[in-house]
């Protein structure tokens, strides 16, 4: 437990229930509070900087008050200029926090940092003490998590809402000192209508629990198990802002919410959440693959890496031509292919893979379709400058070409679906394990039992660029525990393959996978007419 600063129990009155003023307020105290309060270039702890400073002190040595403006070395955004009434003007020539940091640092030591929304100034104060190289690190106490203590059943706690409600006396306002002086009203006010042993209690709670962000219950974080799983932040009304993996739950949500804030995204993250659920797993796969779905399922305000692509494209290299190209997961089976290569979002991407590629392996642009030449046989770029070995000009022969081309794409070759169907492979951590059911690269869910992995079975799967990075690249850890599970889906029409197409490729099963008799082959196909 921090070193609380609680009153002094020689300096209270016999009565602990009594109300104190404020000079018997200060005088009570074991150690000072400082009440903070900042003004800064914007939101985001990292990029943007302080422009004030306002502290109020209170102790056994009275109460005392300090305010400076800092120079932030960039522009102050016009929207935050007429909101606080701090120009660039105004900080141009005052100090540099860097110049302060020292002096500002034991001013601030020891004491019980108490601010509104304490995790936006305590994270932008530990930032800038961090590049100024000093170390600071303090107890905190957030009134707005007081206020909402001490008054459960007020919807409101916001600054403005707090000087309405007890009639706080605002000497202005977005300024750093009358907003910190406006924290030491409010703290007066309470201990006006509660007695110091029950604030004292309330404090003694929070300050235990001041890594938590305001909008969050004291208990929220209680339970998080320290497992593999998945974890979902909720906003107002419910909404998911944030779904996150991690083989250790209970660290990685805590990181978010330390208090350093060395990403504006936590910053964000922090005032926003109002909830937080979380999903174990066996392990890290199989928190990637929940993670990746539940994304796409849900589609959280802060997560874009993973959002579903409503197509994808791939390179195809087939052996009687002498270049790739392009095709569909609209009219290509990137499951079963064999002469595909890389899987992309875009045509966009594909194309500047390939150009990439190109110019690593001196490989000709203009043969590549990825250049415009004057006429043909006329030289491309790379040729001009010798980066090409002559394919467009008839120096190179287009089969030593196309042969660099295939060893240039080799590495990034998508890899087949290995069996002849979906899968199930178990992962486990302590004493419990999960099942995860996967077909054509493409993550079904995960069960209990395998009975009940044989009921995902069914659903009908295509593939998925998500599942696929995440399972290709590991395919020896999960592949040879792999059992095949048999699946009866609905009897589908499918069109033809057309004439221009070429033949569908044979589907590989691994050593351990045993292929289906024909004799099972039929059961199953009479099995759909059955009823």
């Amino acid at each position: 437990m921090p070193d609380l600063p609680t009153y002094q129990p020689s300096r209270l009155p016999a009565d602990g229930t009594r109300l104190l003023d404020a000079q018997s307020l200060a005088a009570a105290l074991s150690r000072p509070i400082v009440f903070v309060d900042l003004e800064t270039t914007g939101a985001d702890a990292q990029r943007d900087r302080i422009t004030e400073i306002g502290v109020v002190e209170v102790g056994p040595d009275g109460i005392v008050e300090w305010e400076t403006l800092l120079d932030p070395g960039m522009s102050i955004p016009p929207f935050i200029q007429r909101m606080t009434g701090i120009s660039d003007d105004m900080v141009r020539g005052q100090p540099t926090f860097e110049s302060l940091a020292e002096s500002l640092a034991e001013r601030l030591q020891g004491r019980l940092f108490v601010a509104h929304n304490a995790r936006f100034d305590y994270g932008f104060l530990k930032n800038a003490f961090r590049r100024a190289g000093v170390t600071f690190r303090a107890d905190v106490l957030c009134t707005v998590r007081l206020s909402r203590s001490l008054y459960p059943s007020v919807e409101r706690h916001g600054l403005d809402a707090l000087i309405a409600r007890f009639g706080l006396t605002p000497k202005g306002r977005h300024r750093a000192l009358a907003d910190a002086e406006l924290l030491w009203q409010f703290w007066q006010k309470i201990h006006a209508t509660y007695s110091v042993d029950l604030v004292e209690a309330a404090v003694r709670t929070l300050v235990r629990r001041a890594s938590l962000p305001a909008g969050l219950e004291e208990t929220a974080l209680e339970d998080v198990p320290a497992t593999p799983g998945v974890y979902i932040f909720y906003g107002d009304q419910d909404v998911p802002l944030y779904i996150g993996k991690s083989v250790h739950l209970r660290q990685r949500i805590g990181a978010h919410f330390s208090g350093d804030y060395r990403y504006g995204k936590d910053m964000r993250l922090a005032r926003l959440v109002r909830r937080v659920e979380w999903r174990e797993t066996g392990g890290e796969t199989g928190a990637l693959l929940l993670e990746a779905r539940l994304v796409k399922a849900m589609q959280p305000v802060h997560n874009q890496m993973l959002r579903r692509n409503t197509r994808l494209y791939a390179w195809e290299l087939p052996q009687q031509l002498p270049v790739p190209r392009l095709r569909s997961d609209r009219d290509t089976d990137f499951c079963r292919h064999r002469d595909l290569f890389g899987v992309f979002g875009s045509r966009g991407a594909a194309e500047a893979r390939l150009r990439a590629l190109a110019e690593e392996h001196g490989l000709c642009m203009a043969t590549l379709s990825l250049e415009k030449t004057t006429r043909r046989g006329s030289p491309c770029f790379a040729r001009q400058v010798h980066r090409c070995a002559g394919v467009c000009v008839g120096v190179e022969s287009s089969r030593d070409h196309r042969a660099r081309v295939a060893a240039a794409l080799g590495p990034i070759a998508l890899v087949p679906w290995p069996f002849d169907g979906p899968v199930a492979w178990r992962e486990q951590h302590g004493a419990r394990a999960w099942w995860h059911v996967v077909d054509e690269w493409c993550y079904l869910g995960c069960a209990n039992t395998l009975e009940e992995a044989g009921a995902l079975a069914a659903a009908p799967a295509h593939f998925d660029l998500d599942t696929y990075q995440i399972l290709a690249p590991r395919r020896e850890q999960w592949m040879p525990d792999a059992v095949p599970l048999s699946v009866r889906r609905d009897f589908m029409l499918t069109a033809p393959v057309t004439l221009t197409e070429a033949p569908r490729p044979a589907r590989a099963v691994p050593t351990h996978a045993a292929r289906k008799s024909s004799a099972t082959v039929g059961q199953q196909t009479l099995g759909l007419f059955a009823e």
